[in-house]
């Protein structure tokens, strides 16, 4: 069918980018920062459960892309949408420990400072206006670098194959 290959590219920007706007949505929302810490244990049991989804959700995409991506288009917007929810993770981890502790990263006052600091980790920028202080933050910092990695390489290796491979198989 003519055309159906540009419609299927259409539908899977569309897809992306309401997927992304959805996730940054949900991330302003969000309350953080304005209850209190719940204590050490469980900040890093949540942070533990949370990287632990985001990494299962991200593999689980990436695999999909890998074994469906030629048949359905959604595939890759599953792993934009995944990669960009760990983004947001990271956000929201960094504008709590902000929020707890003001002096642990440097000019980061707002969510779009958080959204910022973080992005700018995952895409190796580093401006440095912006900076974790902290030991701490520092901690959580590089294991976002690791995460980062791990994670975001195995995407992009993927996605790469994927798309060297005549016909997308």
């Amino acid at each position: 069918m003519p055309g159906s290959g540009q419609k299927r590219v259409l539908i899977n920007l569309a897809t992306s980018l309401v997927a992304v706007v959805a996730c940054t949505v949900v991330y302003y929302l969000l309350p953080i920062g304005r209850f209190g810490l719940f204590g050490t244990v469980n900040a890093v049991v949540i942070f533990a459960v949370g990287l632990l989804a985001i990494s299962a959700l991200i593999m689980f995409q990436v695999r999909r892309f890998r074994i469906e991506g030629a048949r359905h288009g959604s595939s890759m917007a599953g792993v934009v949408a995944a990669l960009y929810l760990a983004v947001l993770f990271f956000a929201t981890v960094y504008f709590g420990l902000a929020a707890q502790d003001p002096g642990s990263i440097a000019a980061l006052r707002t969510k779009t400072d958080a959204l910022y600091f973080s992005l700018s980790i995952t895409s190796t920028v580093g401006f440095g206006d912006v900076h974790a202080v902290s030991e701490f933050a520092r901690a959580v910092a590089a294991v976002h670098m690791t995460f980062n990695i791990g994670f975001l390489a195995a995407a992009v290796a993927v996605v790469r194959a994927k798309a060297g491979r005549p016909n997308g198989t």
